[in-house]
């Protein structure tokens, strides 16, 4: 793959989408711009150029919202504050929630933030029981939280919302205690 490639997928992955007419949809042009990715254009200091490729699409007026994330626990760089519509942070591998806050806090002190919504998009710890959790202290920095809950290594298949194959019943423990917070 080459870099006109990316390009060619990124144009037509976002042209489909809103020939389509979804428009409750957010964009992530790249899961964890700063992880294993062989092409610059995929890595943090040029994946602006594709979520400004993003936004310079349009449908009847209509334009689609667009970020990336980096690994959890990341500041995102300045570039890619800039040219987001939102902000995506992860807390995979954040286990503190005074970590998360400072998390939080710290992208909003990124050159060229202005106010947009800060999304962990990504976070596997749970601890729902505990007074402070990752999900309690996010919430609290007015920024929102995502769930990430992956079947762990010799769980049963009621665990897991984002493993295939998905059980979408409330049927573990986790499940549970998330959906009671």
């Amino acid at each position: 793959m080459n870099e006109q490639a990316i390009l060619d997928a990124v144009n037509n992955a976002t042209e489909w989408v809103l020939n389509k007419g979804y428009r409750n949809v957010l964009i992530e042009v790249n899961n964890e711009c700063d992880v294993r990715y062989d092409h610059d254009l995929l890595k943090p200091a040029r994946i602006h150029e594709l979520i400004e490729l993003v936004k310079s699409k349009q449908h009847n007026g209509y334009r689609l919202l667009v970020s990336t994330s980096y690994g959890g626990g990341k500041v995102p760089q300045p570039n890619v504050v800039k040219a987001s519509d939102y902000i995506l942070i992860h807390g995979n591998g954040v286990s503190e929630p005074a970590k998360m806050t400072a998390l939080v806090e710290q992208t909003r002190k990124v050159e060229g933030y202005q106010p947009k919504p800060i999304v962990c998009n990504e976070d596997d710890h749970f601890n729902f029981e505990q007074a402070n959790n990752n999900f309690f202290a996010t919430t609290q920095s007015y920024a929102s939280w995502g769930y990430f809950d992956f079947r762990m290594k010799d769980e049963g298949f009621e665990h897991g919302f984002q493993s295939v194959p998905v059980d979408w019943r409330i049927s573990s423990p986790r499940k549970i205690a998330f959906l009671s917070c």
